[in-house]
């Protein structure tokens, strides 16, 4: 008796181990998962067209004679960023008022246009940039006279939304030896102050 007992206590502990070790056996190895992030092929690109418009005050200076030419005007812009770090741009500026002279309006007209490099450096919101090009200037006081030649200029814009920029810049327009056939060989000078916004499309 004692014998069976013995036997089915042994037959039982080993079927209990033999079904342990063969549930064990089912059970696989887990190793750690790790997710990376996706690398995608396609490059950043910030390439994109823009066109603004800007109130503008230019000025003629004469500065043999220390006199000025003064009027309010309007810019009108569109340009192509085509880098980073570049772009070119294209403007047409044209006073809107009577020009003041020597404390008198006259009804005189004055107006540029011109074609610029801009090169350019973001930081954060904020972008400097230069501007490089060709252009003319027209002086209209009863007859046209014109002069052209290199331009250049300097500023800042401020992106106020995601397409929108705010922008103010100064630009040399000209700045020679008389003007066309009207100042002789008198020292000539024009600026151009333009405060505007941009849209980025």
């Amino acid at each position: 008796m004692k014998n069976n007992k013995f036997i089915i206590s042994a037959t039982t502990a080993l079927l209990l181990l033999t079904n342990v070790a063969m549930a064990g056996g089912d059970i696989d190895p887990q190793e750690p998962q790790i997710t990376l992030p996706e690398i995608t092929d396609d490059p950043i690109t910030d390439n994109y067209f823009y066109a603004g418009l800007a109130y503008s005050y230019m000025k003629m200076n004469d500065d043999t004679l220390d006199k000025k030419v003064t009027g309010h005007g309007i810019t009108a812009l569109a340009g192509y960023k085509f880098h980073q770090y570049m772009a070119i741009e294209g403007r047409y500026t044209a006073t809107l008022s009577d020009l003041r002279a020597n404390n008198t309006d006259n009804d005189w007209d004055m107006s540029n246009v011109a074609l610029y490099l801009k090169p350019q450096y973001a930081f954060n919101q904020v972008t400097l940039y230069g501007l490089l090009g060709y252009g003319q200037v027209t002086f209209d006081n009863g007859s046209s006279h014109s002069e052209d030649g290199f331009q250049w200029g300097l500023g800042a814009n401020f992106a106020a939304t995601d397409t929108v920029d705010v922008f103010v810049d100064y630009t040399r327009l000209y700045d020679d030896n008389g003007f066309d056939d009207i100042l002789g060989t008198n020292d000539i000078s024009v600026d151009s102050v333009n405060v505007g916004v941009s849209y980025n499309f």
